[in-house]
């Protein structure tokens, strides 16, 4: 069975920006993994780093379950991302370990420099976790492959200077709403974060609301839209057209 996996940055990055996609690919009968690269160690106003870690990490095992799919947490730090050694071999095991078929992330601009870290590493784990010699830190066979990889959009739909990322295409994620509302739903400890740092108070409604404005691109209600990366060594198809047939839509 194809394994896919969705790499974010924080617990709750891949519910808001690709659960959508990652049910449907789940009621297709893909082995589905979602992965963090840190726990969100400072996501909260009033627990410490280890408590808000061990209330995030239970919250994205949550999520992933309810569509069938393993959560594995590659050990950095939140807002502490870097393109470093020790990053990179994270990344890597967490490829290594999975070895999928299909990779999601971040895209590489991004609001937040975790999130472009994060984007860089996963794009550059998925290109060198083949490299037989290169020591991730841990047993693990090199992949045999180079993976398809996929951005997401940018969270507000453009990079930090207002500008829209050049999207390749988008999915129609319209039936499948309310199973990606459940998956942001476990991210309990966010509602009062994002309302406490962000003066977001409706985090869901929020996620609604750009999930609209996705599907707008594409002429349905609800859609998530992602950039293929076309990089040399890596599959040029789009295999997510052939999976999801006209769920998916060029922009």
């Amino acid at each position: 069975m194809d394994r896919i996996l969705a790499f974010g940055c924080h617990p709750d990055d891949v519910e808001f920006m690709a659960a959508g996609t990652l049910a449907l690919l789940a009621d297709r009968g893909y082995e589905i993994h979602i992965a963090t690269m840190t726990g969100g160690e400072v996501g909260s106003p009033d627990l410490t780093s280890q408590q808000i870690r061990a209330v995030r990490l239970k919250e994205a095992a949550a999520s992933a379950a309810l569509i069938g799919a393993a959560y594995h947490y590659a050990g950095g730090h939140d807002l502490e991302v870097e393109y470093s050694a020790e990053y990179r071999r994270m990344a890597v095991r967490i490829l290594r370990e999975v070895n999928p078929r299909i990779v999601f992330t971040l895209p590489p601009m991004d609001y937040l420099a975790d999130h472009e870290q994060t984007s860089l590493l996963v794009r550059n784990a998925s290109y060198i976790a083949s490299v037989p010699l290169y020591d991730c830190g841990a047993a693990l066979p090199p992949m045999a492959h180079f993976p398809y990889l996929y951005y997401w959009d940018a969270s507000g739909g453009a990079d930090i200077f207002g500008r829209e990322l050049p999207l390749h295409f988008g999915v129609d994620v319209t039936g499948v709403m309310e199973k990606k509302e459940q998956m942001l739903a476990c991210h309990e400890s966010q509602r009062e974060w994002l309302r406490f740092h962000n003066n977001w108070d409706q985090y869901i409604e929020t996620m609604k609301q750009h999930s609209a404005v996705q599907g707008q691109r594409i002429g349905r209600p609800h859609g998530e839209c992602f950039i293929q990366h076309l990089g040399t060594g890596h599959p040029q198809d789009n295999i997510l057209k052939d999976i999801l047939g006209e769920l998916c839509v060029e922009i």
